[in-house]
């Protein structure tokens, strides 16, 4: 017997078996980095730099800021070894979320005239409207 199915049979049954999908839970199997980070630090106790990269990844600052930004408070200390930092959760409560602030690029010059001579130039003024754009555009991106 064939386990090809005609698919015209299988139209017409009022009834055909549907078989349940066996894939696996991919929110659970694909844990994002910033979640896994997090579950080291749920303990609270002092994590080092090597233990922070294998949960957070080669970024695994970024995924910190991540979790500061959504309300974690984590500090850091220098490790014992001298390489590196050791990090911990502070608390498991999530507090008020970090603000995001909008970064501003300037050439020395403009910032000189800024600060000395309170001076905002053409291209000062341009380079702040464009980080606000962009700021604008992604505010809602972690």
């Amino acid at each position: 017997m064939s386990d090809s199915i005609d698919v015209l049979d299988f139209l017409d049954d009022p009834e055909p078996e549907v078989k349940k999908s066996t894939s696996p839970d991919y929110g659970k199997k694909y844990k994002t980095l910033r979640d896994t980070l997090l579950a080291l630090l749920w303990d609270c106790d002092w994590h080092g730099h090597t233990a922070c990269l294998g949960a957070g990844g080669n970024r695994f600052s970024a995924r910190l800021l991540e979790l500061k930004r959504l309300g974690y408070q984590i500090e850091s200390r220098e490790a014992a070894s001298g390489h590196g930092k050791d990090y911990r959760l502070i608390s498991q409560k999530v507090g008020a979320p970090q603000g995001k602030k909008v970064k501003v690029f300037l050439t020395e010059s403009d910032a000189d005239e800024i600060v000395h001579q309170g001076v905002l130039t053409t291209a000062a003024r341009k380079a702040v409207k464009d980080a606000l754009g962009s700021f604008q555009a992604n505010k809602d991106k972690l």
